[in-house]
């Protein structure tokens, strides 16, 4: 087997289920128990006692990210988050190293020949199989400690329902609401049932700070992870740098490129944003990429007060596939597959901004980090 027919694999319960699922939530469609039964078969379930796992609208990756650098004076740290930053494998980490595609290959053949075939509308949720595929791959390489992103709920996510030693909530927001919603009441339920599998708990303070060098929710989460730590631990630690896959610069010469992850306007900050519009004389152009499953009204309302060009980018592709609809009543500046690098880089024409702002969900982040910042 090969690296792609693993991905294949992984991707096409899911894929064949998706025309029966779609507009669904996961409560009605969605069981993370037939993942957590295989784990338990195959004696791969990490001990509660090592294991802190972290959920939210904002900031959960970079949380869960600084939480696994924090942690390794103390012992070989797992670490899985959800989606990927480029590619499949570096969704889970030990000791900051990516997994090979080989271990990938080998861990996935290891947990596949006891995951059971289903049949649609039923389906293997592609998080769930990289889950067990990184927790197969902990398990051989004898890691200590546990730290895992949830997907994008709690309640049925296999992530989300793994007993753990610490559950952090970074934020609320409406996000996913066509999954976990309609309501933000809903929405919150569901991230907040973390509470049912874990010993402890953490809550981030809703407020958020005004950010000097990056937006406010990264300094927040800077302080959240530092605190979930010492919860964890039991004694004060020192938080140490680490990557962040949802916010960066690069500048080149005749402008600066930046990308943020943005879904919902609870996330923006719009005084970091103005002092940065104010820095570039308002030759700003935010390039957006938002389906219509994210707040698109809102985060578009809060871009186009700040006076700069707005405008988007719509991502095709079958494993990328969402509704635009509301993009397609704006500024288009690119339509173009969600995994074609090349595509983007020809089809989307610059002009004369002195910076460049990228702005959308993850998925997006990705093709523009290869295609501009790599």
């Amino acid at each position: 087997m090969n690296y792609t027919q693993t991905l294949d694999l992984i991707f096409q319960s899911y894929l064949a289920a998706k025309p029966l699922i779609t507009g669904k939530f996961d409560r009605d469609v969605r069981n993370p128990q037939i993942i957590l039964d295989v784990a338990a078969q195959l004696d791969l379930l990490p001990p509660a006692d090592r294991v802190l796992k972290v959920t939210g609208s904002k900031g959960k990756g970079t949380v869960a990210r600084l939480c696994a650098e924090a942690l390794r004076p103390f012992g070989k740290v797992g670490l899985l988050v959800s989606p990927e930053e480029i590619t499949h494998p570096d969704r889970m980490r030990i000791d900051g190293q990516a997994i090979s595609e080989d271990d990938f290959i080998t861990s996935f053949e290891a947990i596949w020949q006891s995951v059971p075939a289903l049949e649609a509308p039923q389906y293997l949720s592609p998080y769930g199989l990289f889950l067990l595929v990184a927790l197969h791959w902990f398990k051989q390489q004898g890691v200590d400690y546990f730290v895992l992103e949830t997907g994008r709920g709690v309640k049925f996510d296999e992530g989300g329902q793994l007993a753990a030693k610490l559950g952090v909530v970074t934020s609320v927001f409406l996000e996913h609401p066509t999954y976990l919603g309609p309501s933000l009441g809903q929405i919150a339920a569901d991230k907040l049932s973390i509470v049912e599998s874990c010993a402890d708990i953490l809550v981030a303070d809703t407020q958020m700070p005004v950010g000097e060098t990056a937006p406010g929710w990264y300094q927040k989460s800077q302080g959240v992870a530092q605190q979930a730590v010492q919860q964890f631990i039991g004694q004060a630690v020192d938080l140490p740098d680490a990557p962040c896959a949802s916010f960066g610069q690069r500048q080149l010469e005749d402008c600066t490129l930046y990308y943020e992850g943005m879904i919902a306007p609870e996330s923006a900050d719009r005084a970091f944003l103005s002092r940065l519009i104010d820095r570039y004389d308002g030759s700003v152009c935010f390039y957006i990429s938002l389906p219509d499953d994210k707040d698109f009204q809102g985060v578009c309302e809060i871009l186009e007060e700040l006076g700069c060009d707005n405008r988007h980018i719509i991502m095709t592709g079958e494993r990328g596939f969402l509704s635009y609809d509301q993009a397609r009543t704006k500024t288009l500046a690119y339509e173009g597959s969600y995994d074609d690098v090349a595509a983007l880089q020809t089809g989307l024409n610059f002009e004369g901004h002195r910076a460049r702002y990228f702005i959308g969900t993850q998925t997006f982040l990705r093709l523009v980090k290869q295609a501009y910042f790599l």
